[in-house]
């Protein structure tokens, strides 16, 4: 026995290695560059990601390697418009994997259209929520309730201001509250206003539900990362140490368990509504919506300030795209396009007959290989959009019909084809009516650098302006 350990020992040992030889140097994807470590593992993308820069590590990536980086063992990235379409366009053979159920494994059942990897019961799933509450025409109605909540921004705005000099000059950090209030504003489009009291965060319930949520997305994204990572923290040991509900002084779950809580009756009273939602997220619109308020309180956006305060750019319109004047429409895409808020790669896996899906490759892809596009690298470009890509120029959206096309042709921050974002309208009509009422309250300026990380959303800690209220604002 004691000489029998040994000898396992080094088989192991000997298994070990000649993995490692095979991905380093006779795996299919072998010929494609990349950094060393993602030659035979996945857990360095792990340790970039908990450090908030994996973004920022892909466009090094890609800005060393070029179009292709191999980024784990089995997964390759792409940084070209033609690829991404290849990817996450209309082709039925590339399609999600275990990566969205966040480490719960691939038994459990596929609750949102987030999650669903058949094409067939994706457009199954779009049409019962688009049809009855995210149509283009169908969006306006939650109008009324978009409004009731700026009001609430702009009022915790105000009561944030500090003075910063003489000149009724004032100093906030605008993320946090700008995170408040896209949460609201979500949940009540989701649940309806019977759920607790208007606004939710600043309810007895509510509790720290903010910070739990910003943590969520980072933990459920590094599930998908490492896979054993997320099973071992889904069990319910780990679950019940370190997922415990938190009570209030009268005994009621606070944060996530309090809107669980809440939400209850909701959810029974319109399961399939509630159950496949697929609405933007509260962390996605707050890092929009940040971004452009800093955006707009740098130099060159403070010109753009002055543009807004001109005339109407919110009008009665049939549909989001006709009543967001294309100005402001400027304004928001040109900011996401710079400031991804989804900053991460969605991967798709090559099944059986898409193998040469992507036809620039110098042989077809294995069945089974993980294949993506980082919005962020898109985004930054320069084949895409220039040499200027760097830069925040909001002109560029503005042009004649040909031109807008185009432009809207490269832009990807809300996905494309079937499988786009179908809470797009709803995400550009919060973020223009929230824009709009800043500047026509207050002329902004930028204090300092925009300060967060990426996680599974853009998350912004610090976003510090000076407001200076207009004078001949009523």
């Amino acid at each position: 026995m004691t000489t029998l350990i040994p000898i396992l020992t080094q088989l192991a040992l000997l298994s070990l290695l000649a993995r490692v030889v095979y991905l380093c140097y006779f795996h299919p994807l072998a010929r494609y560059p990349g950094p060393f470590w993602a030659r035979f593992t996945n857990l360095w993308r792990f340790i970039t990601f908990l450090g908030g820069q994996h973004h920022l590590t892909e466009q090094r990536l890609h800005d060393k390697y070029g179009r292709v980086v191999r980024v784990a063992p089995n997964w390759l990235s792409f940084s070209s418009l033609e690829d991404y379409d290849a990817v996450y366009g209309f082709n039925k053979s590339v399609e999600k994997d275990d990566f969205y159920t966040f480490g719960r494994g691939s038994s459990q059942r596929e609750a949102s259209i987030f999650a669903t990897r058949s094409s067939a019961l994706h457009r199954q799933k779009k049409k019962k929520v688009l049809g009855p509450a995210l149509s283009s025409s169908k969006v306006r109605r939650y109008e009324s309730i978009i409004t009731s909540h700026v009001e609430v921004f702009l009022a915790r705005v105000e009561s944030l201001r500090r003075p910063a000099g003489d000149q009724g000059i004032s100093a906030v950090n605008m993320a946090p509250s700008i995170y408040q209030f896209t949460l609201d504003t979500m949940l009540e489009v989701l649940f309806g206003p019977a759920v607790t009291a208007h606004p939710y965060t600043d309810s007895a319930i509510a509790g720290d539900i903010c910070a739990q949520l910003r943590m969520l997305t980072k933990t459920a994204w590094s599930f998908s990362l490492w896979p054993t990572y997320g099973w071992l923290m889904n069990t319910r040991p780990i679950g019940a140490l370190f997922r415990k509900p938190r009570y209030n002084k009268d005994g009621a779950p606070t944060g996530m368990a309090g809107l669980m809580a809440a939400g209850h009756s909701a959810i029974m009273r319109d399961p399939e509504r509630i159950a496949n939602a697929e609405q933007p997220g509260p962390g996605s619109m707050a890092a929009a919506l940040t971004a452009i308020v800093y955006q707009l309180g740098l130099q060159e956006g403070q010109l753009w300030q002055e543009t807004l305060r001109q005339g109407t750019h919110i009008s009665k319109g049939s549909t989001i795209a006709t009543s967001v004047s294309p100005r402001l429409q400027a304004v928001i895409k040109e900011t996401i396009r710079l400031r991804a808020v989804f900053p991460t790669a969605f991967p798709r896996v090559i099944m059986p007959g898409a193998e040469t899906v992507i036809p620039s490759l110098s042989a077809p892809l294995p069945v089974g290989t993980t294949v993506s596009a980082n919005s962020h690298v898109l985004g930054r470009s320069r084949e895409i959009w220039g040499d200027n890509a760097d830069q925040w120029i909001p002109q560029r959206w503005l042009g004649d019909e040909e031109h807008c096309r185009k432009m809207e042709n490269q832009f990807v921050a809300f996905g494309k084809g079937a499988r786009g974002c179908i809470g797009r309208d709803l995400a550009v009509l919060v973020l223009a009516k929230a824009a709009m009422a800043l500047v026509q309250q207050w002329k902004i300026k930028s204090v300092g650098q925009l300060r967060g990380r990426s996680h599974l959303e853009m998350q912004y800690d610090q976003c510090w302006v000076e407001l200076e209220r207009l004078k001949d604002y009523s």
